[in-house]
């Protein structure tokens, strides 16, 4: 007869590896956002939107292929620009990933390789970590997402006003700029 004995995740331990998961959460990023441009980013999606948003009407009106052919080839470098700046900082940080998940944390955690936590359902450490890793990476997202939106709107007033300020002084005779 096999006896399975229910052996707790010490608190002291369960909080070293929720700290450990937010730690690597904050670092991923931040080496997200240092090495990738997110105003270039912007900069890629707003036009490849464009772009895509007049191949679509261009589809709707029945363009002729040889247009759409030269929309599409507009449109692919940005793509894979957009892709390129993506992938960068995923190159630094699974990597990194991997190490933590199958190097750090069995040799810090091993003797506590059958102990659980109970949440929701039993989680080892490794499951711990995994959970508070990802939640802590859905609300670190959707907050860059809600920040990164707030951002191109800014920038996106400024412009308007720049351009605005712009035609004004070019439409003011005597002004230095105007023609």
């Amino acid at each position: 007869m096999l006896l399975l004995l229910a052996v707790t995740l010490p608190t002291g331990i369960a909080a070293i590896i929720v700290a450990l998961a937010i730690g690597y959460t904050a670092l991923a990023l931040v080496l997200q956002r240092k090495l990738s441009n997110p105003k270039k980013m912007r900069h890629l999606q707003n036009r490849s939107n464009a772009l895509s948003k007049e191949l679509r009407e261009m589809m709707k009106n029945k363009a002729s292929q040889e247009e759409m052919a030269k929309k599409q080839k507009e449109l692919m470098p940005l793509m894979s620009e957009s892709m390129k700046t993506n992938m960068k900082p995923m190159l630094v940080v699974l990597p990194l990933f991997f190490l933590v998940w199958y190097v750090l944390l069995p040799m810090a955690f091993a003797q506590y390789s059958a102990a659980k936590i109970n949440f929701i359902v039993p989680l080892g450490y490794k499951g711990l970590f995994f959970i508070v890793l990802f939640v802590g990476g859905m609300i670190s997202s959707i907050s860059i997402m809600i920040y990164d939106r707030k951002k191109a709107k800014e920038e996106a007033a400024a412009e308007n006003l720049g351009n605005a300020e712009f035609k004004v002084q070019q439409s003011q005779p005597g002004q230095p700029g105007t023609r």
